[in-house]
């Protein structure tokens, strides 16, 4: 593929994926209902100026957000209700198939700056939400996670009620905010004095920390992820020759 040809292509992802944030932004605010049937591909493509083809990629991205399902022959629907949404495993149901349950506390959201470090490392220009989450397996805290998501018009809407049920990842999904690779980096050595406490810190305890950063398919940080976690509690296991990298309880 040419330079050309390689613009265009993206200029019609981008231009897609404005439709489907527009089109998303209406589902949440409740402009358009759970079970509502869309307008037509025709009647949406004349009212955002875009070809049919455009269109449809938009209605393929919110079909992998869940927000939209097209049944062929008869239209597209809202699927949305604003909770229990489908979504890959979190720690809570991972957890809980091997044997371990873990139960997650939300110590803090907040929207501000985004950290120095991560504009300078990722040229983030934009306010970040900053999600503090406590791990307890058994009543004992085994881990402190801190989220940074970058602001959208979608995330801001979703943010006004909170996590979709209490999940990261789902939120995420359903903003648009959809990883597709990642570097991750571990090192041990002692939390900062403001996440002890939270951790059930008693003395000098070093702990595995190690920061996450996921870029979506443009290459755009779209989470970053310092997660403090009990060595008691962790190990951490990378595979070779894949995309894997898990922290394991």
């Amino acid at each position: 593929m040419n330079d050309g040809s390689k613009k265009s292509a993206k200029a019609h992802r981008l231009q897609s994926q404005s439709v489907a944030d527009k089109l998303a932004e209406r589902i949440i605010k409740g402009q358009l209902q759970n079970e509502e049937r869309l307008a037509s591909e025709q009647a949406l493509a004349e009212e955002f100026g875009v070809a049919r083809g455009t269109l449809r990629n938009a209605l393929a991205i919110l079909n992998e957000r869940r927000m939209v399902t097209t049944r062929p022959g008869v239209g597209s629907f809202v699927s949305y209700h604003g909770h229990n949404m489908r979504h890959s495993w979190g720690w809570a149901q991972a957890t809980a198939q091997t044997g371990s349950p873990t139960t997650t506390e939300i110590l803090s959201t907040t929207k501000g700056s985004a950290p120095e470090q991560l504009g300078r490392a990722y040229g983030i220009d934009v306010d970040m939400y900053k999600i503090v989450r406590r791990r307890l397996s058994g009543g004992i805290p085994v881990s402190v996670e801190i989220s940074h998501l970058p602001s959208t018009p979608v995330l801001d809407l979703l943010m006004e009620r909170g996590l979709l049920g209490d999940s990261i990842s789902m939120t995420m999904k359903a903003a648009g905010l959809e990883p597709v690779s990642g570097v991750q980096d571990a090192r041990v050595d002692l939390p900062p004095e403001e996440y002890r406490q939270p951790l059930g810190m008693t003395g000098d305890h070093a702990f595995l920390i190690v920061d996450r950063a996921s870029f979506d398919k443009d290459n755009r940080l779209v989470e970053f992820v310092t997660s403090y976690l009990n060595p008691e509690h962790f190990t951490l296991h990378i595979e070779f020759g894949g995309t894997q990298s898990n922290e394991q309880d």
